[in-house]
């Protein structure tokens, strides 16, 4: 009898029996154990066999034998040959649906004895959802950043210790309590940096701050005994106590952290706080409330679990003493280096009370016999050699972060908390925009990573205002420009759910919006004759031209001219053309969205009115009824005239009722409304998409150039820009971000590209919704960017025909710029798509029922034309492009 091995792929084995004195041919005794093997799954499918000679040779037996135990394998489909490369486990066919069992096997089943459950049921922390590993930009809460990673020192010293003493320190069991020269080194740094003084021994060092909870909760919580948790705080602490039976208080926090008034007033057995940095509200625990903690823990013989939290991240002011410094009888101090080096080194550490050492450590034996050598070797060379404090150093200096500028960039005035230290900070959503899971949502459709309350692994039990609307944000990981970035796509993914004509913006803003009145208003406000009332059909105000002349620039070619200036006083309403502007540093374009229709129940205060997202306006892109009157305000004596069923009012904005009335006459427009608009005035800022003080350019060229791509016109005014210029090249202004232009009087920094919102399918002649050109463009280019920002640099006068001068290095060229491909479609072969029923023109194939032959451009079908399929106008249709197949798709 002989038991030999098997080996296979991976250096898997299988016992293999070869008993000689069975009846069996060891051919037949090779092949049931290798089919059991195969059936039990101890062989997996696709697994390479050894080769016949080298079975043979592992086994002592005749190399024929083990081919016939091949050649029977073979014959019954559980191994199959690959020329040239051997034989393999062959993949399971798909198992045929499981008959019925009989009753007899039920009844057999029902009698066999149950296998007891675990005795406890615990709940792990919440981890990042799978897809959040495709974004972006990941705003992830408690991450440092890759690139500060001291690896050129962390792999020297590694190499150090792995040639000095490397075998031993691998090959032996450590003190489960941690390396002592690690301890050592950490009591050094606590005692410089934090005023702990603490012998090594009381130092423990532990697989993250998770294991030192579960370790004291294993020490003072059963069932029955009260742990205490702040509320919001970290999830893991509360679950740690919940899964060793305690039952769990959960006590509020404020902007000085933990409240010692709420604290039970009962025994306790732990209470877990963050005192240094409170997750995730960002709260320091102030002084006073400090010596209550300490003062009620002593009455309750409560131990206080110190999580100092990012304690050695931090940018302003001095750190209040801890309290294992101030009372290291009662406290359990934890601290990690997750935060100032990184997560995966799974290290932290406790200091304990000197007479609960010796049962911690025996504790954390239990648990485990100890952390990897290696690691700690290393951290405390690191850490001995100064390298540590130094890399500190280099950390708090590149944290000062860029988040609250691009907050304040995209979103205007910000609230945020915990700004001062660590590596997030919380951000209390402003009124207009949805709420913290919502937002979420939506930054997740668009690749970015933010967090709710309940997603950042944060405990609660109160619902506030807080937990519903505060999103956090780490920074950490991310460049300055990764920020800014993620950032603007943020709001765009806002402003692009806003914008949708199918949202509904009461749903959206479900938690915001006041509930609808339930008394009708009055009958005249809605009466029908007063509803969307057709569009006026009198010639419109001059306009800034797609079809002037194109100036082609080579060599030493006039440069770009100004062709129109307008303004826009009232957001959404009549644009207003100007010869000249004289235009301020660093300012706004005068009187330029001063004034704003503030949507009914929209959580906004119209008394101290300030900028705010678009959700809290009545807005062209959804009421498109606006653009179906002409307005005009005299900005000095604040006259607004407006031109309604070729009726004329005019109304002195200055005055209560005259706003009244100018509030009905909108509620007209748009009696989707459950109550009149509020407009509103800003007393020294306005009510632009963006909060920062830009002023809007358009460059006619990249119009025309979509219009010949698309077989449409497009009415440059959809784009509602302060500014028109003409003679560039299509699509160049693209170039110019980053650099300096000059108009006139005045130079500008051309800031960034414009993202085009829902108010440009609103035809503003007809006051239809009658194109999707943000959809378009991303369709056809990837983006939603048609236009530049600009930023004026010094004061000055800009006058329609004034000379753009570009920045040198654009101007020198003179070659014609090399258009993508996507760019590239002939006007002729542009399909278009029936905004109602979806119906698809295609110009190769024609349509020869309507005599319309193959070959026909859209824009050369007669106006009167309807859809085939639903009988809409040919106004209803819109450029569609095809979104490209992957390689190999069917």
């Amino acid at each position: 009898m002989r038991d030999t091995h098997l080996g296979i792929a991976l250096d898997m084995q299988i016992s293999v029996l070869l008993d000689r004195s069975r009846p069996e041919t060891l051919t037949t005794q090779m092949v049931d154990q290798i089919r059991e093997a195969i059936r039990c799954a101890r062989i997996a499918p696709g697994t390479r066999l050894p080769s016949s000679r080298r079975l043979a040779e592992q086994l002592a037996i005749s190399r024929n034998t083990v081919v016939r135990a091949y050649d029977l394998l073979l014959m019954e489909g559980i191994v199959e040959a690959r020329p040239a490369s051997g034989i393999y486990v062959a993949e399971p066919a798909p198992r045929p649906a499981v008959a019925p069992q009989a009753t007899s096997a039920a009844r057999d089943r029902a009698l066999q004895p149950r296998m007891p459950m675990p005795l406890r049921h615990g709940r792990a922390p919440g981890l990042p959802h799978a897809p959040r590993t495709r974004l972006l930009y990941d705003f992830f809460p408690g991450r440092p950043s890759a690139e500060l990673f001291p690896l050129k020192t962390w792999r020297r010293l590694l190499q150090s210790n792995l040639s000095h003493g490397g075998g031993a320190g691998l090959t032996q069991y450590g003190d489960p309590a941690g390396l002592p020269a690690l301890r050592t080194a950490i009591a050094n740094h606590l005692a410089v940096a934090r005023g702990i003084v603490a012998d090594p021994n009381r130092i423990i060092i532990v697989s993250g701050i998770q294991e030192g909870l579960t370790l004291a909760a294993r020490l003072y919580l059963a069932r029955g005994a009260l742990g205490v948790v702040e509320d919001p705080c970290y999830q893991g602490a509360a679950l740690s106590f919940e899964a060793a039976g305690a039952e769990v208080m959960s006590v509020a926090v404020d902007q000085d952290g933990l409240i010692p008034d709420h604290l039970p007033q009962r025994a306790a057995s732990l209470l877990y706080t963050t005192p240094s940095h409170q997750y995730p509200t960002g709260a320091t625990l102030s002084a006073e409330r400090r010596t209550e903690i300490i003062a009620w823990a002593r009455r309750y013989g409560c131990y206080i679990i110190e999580d100092d939290y990012d304690c050695d991240i931090r940018y302003q002011g001095s750190h209040f003493p801890p309290l294992a410094a101030l009372a290291p009888d009662c406290t359990i101090y934890m601290g990690t280096f997750s935060k100032s080096l990184g997560a995966g080194l799974r290290l932290a550490y406790m200091v304990v009370p000197e007479h609960i050492a010796a049962a911690a450590g025996v504790e954390k034996s239990l648990i485990s016999s100890g952390n990897a050598w290696l690691e700690q070797a290393t951290l405390a060379d690191f850490m001995h050699s100064g390298s540590y404090a130094a890399h500190l150093l280099r950390v708090r200096s590149h944290y000062k972060d860029s988040l609250i500028a691009a907050l304040r960039r995209n979103f205007g005035d910000v609230v945020v908390d915990g700004e001062f230290g660590g590596l997030h900070v919380i951000w209390q959503l402003p009124p207009g925009i949805p709420d913290a899971v919502a937002v979420e949502a939506l930054a997740l459709r668009a690749r970015v990573g933010v967090y709710s309350l309940a997603s950042a692994r944060v405990h609660f039990r109160r619902h506030t205002a807080l937990t519903g609307r505060g999103l956090i944000l780490g920074y950490a990981a991310l460049s300055p420009k990764q920020i800014e970035k993620g950032i603007a796509r943020l709001s765009d993914a806002i402003d692009d759910a806003i914008d949708d004509p199918a949202t509904d913006m009461t749903a959206l803003f479900s938690d915001q919006f006041a509930p609808p009145r339930t008394v009708a208003p009055a009958p005249r406000h809605l009466a029908p004759r007063l509803r969307q009332q057709p569009a006026l059909r009198k010639a419109p105000p001059r306009r800034a031209s797609s079809r002037d002349i194109i100036v082609a620039r080579h060599g030493h070619a006039p440069m770009p001219v100004l062709k129109t200036i307008y303004r826009y006083p009232i957001k959404g309403l009549s644009a207003q053309p100007l010869t000249r502007v004289a235009l301020e540093a660093k300012k706004p374009f005068p009187h330029d969205r001063v004034f704003a229709l503030v949507r009914p129940g929209a959580p906004y205060d119209t008394s101290h009115p300030k900028w705010g997202k678009k959700g809290l306006f009545v807005m062209l892109m959804l009421e498109e009824a606006l653009a179906r009157i002409r307005t005009t305000l005299d900005v000095d004596t604040r006259q607004l005239t407006i031109v309604k069923d070729n009726h004329l009012v005019v109304a002195d904005l200055d005055d209560a009722e005259a706003r009244a009335k100018v509030e009905d006459i909108i509620w007209q427009l748009v009696p989707a409304l459950r109550n009149p608009p509020t407009l509103v005035r800003s007393p020294d800022g306005h009510f632009m998409d963006k909060p920062d003080n830009v002023i809007s350019l358009i460059n006619l060229a990249t119009v025309r150039s979509l219009e010949q791509q698309w077989g449409i016109t497009i009415d440059p005014l959809r784009f509602r820009a302060n500014l028109y210029i003409d003679g560039a090249r299509p699509w160049e202004e693209f170039d110019w971000v980053g650099s300096d232009i000059r108009i006139g009087e005045v130079s500008f920094r051309v800031d960034r590209r414009n993202g085009r919102c829902g108010a440009t399918n609103v035809n503003p002649e007809t006051g239809r919704r009658d194109l999707d050109l943000p959809g378009s463009l991303r369709a056809a280019f990837g983006h939603k960017d048609l236009g530049i920002y600009l930023v004026a640099r010094d004061s000055g006068l800009v006058t329609v025909g004034d000379q753009v001068a570009l920045p040198q290095d654009l101007r020198a060229e003179a070659a014609p710029v090399a258009l993508p491909n996507a760019w590239r479609t002939q006007a002729g072969d542009q399909k278009f798509i029936c905004n109602g029923c979806y119906f698809i023109y295609e110009p190769a194939a024609g349509l020869p029922d309507q005599s319309i032959p193959s070959g026909t451009a859209f824009a050369a079908i007669p106006a009167a034309w309807r859809c085939p399929d639903c009988g809409t106008d040919k106004t209803t249709f819109r450029p569609y492009v095809e979104t490209p197949r992957a390689p190999g798709a069917a």
